[in-house]
């Protein structure tokens, strides 16, 4: 999920924020359709990103997002997970850095720390193998 304030803002397209699915596109025009469909067809330049940390740290709203010694992006949002156990975060970055698997560093405090970008969601719940557990209550 998308925190307002923190992962998008009026700085960030819904494409960039990959929302692009929930734009009503053959609705005709709404307020930015020109703007979103140009981008639509010329690509983005800058991706949000799931990343999960590699080095033992936390990345926060604001670290800024770097690979080889220069600032490529800003993390939107980061902490650590208890049930996953280990810390992930948002960031937005250059579409040459978003896919599965890229690596970055995060700058917090002046220290370099290792993240990967990984699929999202984070974690997604096993389906049950009957079908829907209330099924099993009403026998």
């Amino acid at each position: 999920m998308r925190l307002y304030g923190n992962d998008m803002d009026e700085t960030v397209s819904v494409l960039e924020a990959g929302l692009g699915w929930i734009v009503g596109w053959d609705k005709g025009d709404f307020l930015g359709a020109s703007r979103l469909r140009a981008e639509k067809m010329t690509g983005v330049a800058r991706k949000l990103v799931a990343f999960e940390m590699i080095d033992r740290a936390i990345a926060r709203h604001g670290h800024p997002v770097m690979q080889d010694g220069e600032r490529i992006g800003i993390v939107t949002s980061g902490t650590q997970t208890p049930f996953l156990r280990k810390a992930i975060g948002l960031a937005n970055v250059p579409v040459a850095v978003s896919r599965i698997g890229s690596e970055f560093d995060v700058d917090i405090r002046g220290r370099l720390v290792k993240a990967r970008v990984v699929a999202e969601p984070f974690y997604k719940r096993p389906r049950p193998a009957t079908g829907h557990p209330a099924a099993a209550v009403q026998e």
